[in-house]
């Protein structure tokens, strides 16, 4: 839904609340008078005229970069996190529950007011407002026990209908931000409960920030805050300063968690040192008019709904880091025989000998064979609401509804001109060999591929449920007969998981879309022995550095935990996970490379436990271990099948520089991609194009 229809939709369910004839706003609001202000004393909107429902562009200055001042400079009224209208529309109130089971009794009863002056807060503690939802999920990855309250009353909010017939994929409003109070008391948490610009529930409801939201103020209930969650707020996430590494981090960790409801994705700015940069749409440049933010921290674009939109945050003293890729190697542009060495027969002659003990050589036959099990899955597709984009399987195992609409999608080559991605990935390998630079494509299996009788009948033995996706296996072949090197992980991760011992770790996160640290070392390995294979590794081995790695544990909530209905949540506590950081021999943290000779060109399967989690600890770093050097690592969230603009914006110079790209991204984009695969630009950035 682009912008305009969106804001069509608002104009629409205004009339229906109107012809309803809504009841009267159930607190007083008289005396409040909208007044656009800013409300954090460390978190500045820059950008002049910014309107949360129609902007393109939101540029936040933060200037104590605390987590707490990064979380609230990106949660709070944000262009890109705006809820779209529900189809269907929305209807008045048609009761108001008694305080004490209003938004399931969270709030201190009588406590509930329209307006924040209403409140106890001072000036100075309305000045220092956090972000209740990413603060609820920092603390549960903290200390779930003590956190848990919390997440009682963060979905017991977003769960109340007004006497509506409950319906999962539409929430009405939820706590946005905290204010702490200093009373004889003790501390008082009172929040501000926001309502969806749609929701329009009873008449004169108040926006006294003018931000096209109404909203209502409450004290939580006494003795749910646990005095260690105040020393915690007080120590840590309000008072520790973070340095650039971590500010990155935290940005990484937010595209990443954003991108399956947001298509979000970190900006690589080059070497411009300000923004709009060149490659920034036209009609984004012109909404600023002539507005140059210097020295960005972070650029993270967004499509949440078709359209472009950006945000931009700026920390005083701090910039974008500039790629280097000047740097001396071992394996330059000049060294040995620029020869491109493909080895694809091994894998056609595999994909041949599966098509025929599944499909006796007919590729419609061997997909019939599995019809019965597609026919379930979109079963489980047509029951499961669209906008939920999370879907529970058994013991614990959260799948993601992309992932499960790629295994039924049918022929890859039969999609739409622009959706195939056969003929972008043929000419991207055609363009690399044109320049002397091997090429492996490699697509990441999904988790139901790999474990489906986490969500279909069938046993948990190796080989007990067919390959699911043969179309898949067909486009392999294809890409094999094409030229395209291709490396399999479907096969060795399904032996790996009849393999597994007791207590081993799988392959894939209960919780998450992405592989874990087991999953993730096995690719590596799998890499890295096609790598040794190269004539020109052995000019790596020459200088070769003895990696060594580093156990670290640490506890989150996956990224489909938040995709699932308010009343499904619940069941689901952080996980702990297990990474393995890599270490250099001088004891510091492996960092990728941008001037290796070898580069990983990948979507947020190769940002996971290297830039997001534990850091240090990805498939980039892995595999640099294996082979003894390091690597390179260009990444996009979400954007695997056009990462490719990453790279390219380096120009042809920097490319003729590299021995061997490494495509690698999560095989559900092969089908149905949120963006058409696009044309490759062949053109160095000094030529304009």
């Amino acid at each position: 839904m682009d912008r305009f229809l969106a804001r069509t939709t608002l104009v629409a369910v205004c009339l229906l609340a109107a012809t309803c004839g809504p009841r009267r706003f159930p607190w007083s609001s008289e005396g409040i008078h909208p007044q656009k202000a800013e409300i954090s004393s460390a978190v500045r909107t820059l950008n002049p005229g910014y309107d949360r429902l129609r902007s393109r562009i939101l540029v936040r200055e933060i200037t104590r970069p605390t987590r707490a001042n990064l979380d609230f400079a990106a949660y709070h009224a944000n262009v890109i996190t705006l809820d779209q209208a529900p189809a269907e529309g929305v209807s008045p109130a048609s009761s108001v529950p008694g305080e004490g089971e209003l938004f399931g009794g969270v709030l201190q009863e009588g406590s509930i007011v329209a307006g924040i002056g209403e409140t106890p807060l001072t000036a100075e503690e309305i000045g220092r407002p956090l972000a209740f939802s990413p603060l609820v999920d920092v603390l549960s990855a903290w200390n779930y026990d003590l956190a848990s309250p919390l997440e009682d009353a963060r979905t017991a909010v977003r769960s109340e209908s007004w006497g509506h017939a409950r319906n999962i994929q539409v929430t009405y409003q939820e706590i946005t931000t905290l204010y702490r109070h200093t009373s004889k008391d003790g501390i008082q948490w009172w929040v501000e409960i926001e309502f969806r610009p749609w929701a329009l529930l009873f008449e004169g409801m108040p926006d006294s920030d003018a931000d096209g939201c109404a909203e209502i103020f409450g004290r939580l209930r006494p003795g749910m805050i646990r005095p260690e969650v105040n020393d915690y707020l007080d120590t840590v996430y309000t008072a520790k300063v973070l340095d650039r590494s971590q500010i990155t981090a935290w940005a990484n960790e937010l595209a990443s968690y954003w991108y399956p409801s947001y298509n979000t994705d970190i900006v690589d700015l080059g070497q411009a040192t300000s923004w709009p940069s060149e490659q920034a749409e036209q009609q984004v440049v012109s909404e600023v008019e002539g507005f140059v933010v210097e020295n960005p921290a972070v650029v993270m674009r967004g499509k949440p709904t078709g359209e472009t939109l950006y945000n931009v945050f700026v920390v005083p003293g701090l910039a974008t880091e500039a790629v280097d890729t000047g740097k001396e190697h071992a394996v330059s542009a000049t060294d040995g025989e620029r020869r491109v060495k493909s080895i694809t027969q091994p894998l056609l002659q595999e994909l041949v000998s599966q098509l025929q003990d599944n499909g006796q050589g007919s590729w419609a036959a061997w997909a019939a064979k599995v019809g019965e099990h597609h026919s379930r899955l979109k079963k489980i597709l047509a029951d499961r609401p669209e906008r939920l984009k999370a879907i529970e399987g058994r013991d614990g195992f959260l799948f993601f509804r992309d992932s499960i609409e790629y295994v039924v999608g049918g022929d890859l080559r039969e999609q739409a001109r622009g959706k195939d991605p056969f003929p972008a990935i043929v000419d991207f390998k055609d363009y690399l060999e044109s320049l002397g630079v091997d090429f492996l494509l490699v697509p990441i299996p999904t988790k139901l591929e790999v474990f489906p009788y986490r969500l279909l009948p069938g046993e948990a033995g190796h080989g007990k449920l067919p390959i699911l996706k043969p179309t898949g296996r067909k486009f392999l072949c294809e890409l094999s007969q094409a030229g395209v090197e291709v490396v399999d992980l479907l096969d060795p991760f399904l032996d790996a998981r009849g393999r597994r011992k007791p207590g081993e770790e799988l392959l894939y996160q209960h919780q998450d879309t992405h592989w874990t640290d087991r999953g993730l070392q096995l690719a590596a390995r799998l890499l890295a022995e096609r790598i040794r294979r190269y004539p020109w590794y052995e000019q790596l081995v020459e200088k070769r550095t003895e990696y060594r790695t580093k156990k670290v544990t640490f506890r989150r909530h996956g990224d489909l935990v938040s995709r699932l209905a308010e009343r499904e949540k619940k069941r689901y506590r952080p996980q702990e996970l297990i990474g393995n950081q890599v270490v250099n021999p001088d004891g510091e943290l492996y960092t990728d490379d941008a001037a290796s000779p070898i580069v990983i060109l990948g979507d947020s399967f190769t940002g996971v436990f290297q830039r997001t989690y534990c850091r240090h600890a990805g498939v980039s770093a892995h595999l640099a271990k294996e082979i003894g050097y390091p690597v390179d690592l260009v990444m996009s969230y979400g954007g695997g099948p056009n990462v490719r603009r990453k790279l390219m914006r380096r120009g042809e110079d920097d490319l003729r520089t590299k021995r061997l790209v490494i495509w690698m991204f999560a095989a559900r984009d092969l089908y149905d991609y949120w963006e058409d695969w696009e044309p490759l630009a062949r053109k160095s950035p000094e030529s304009g194009q």
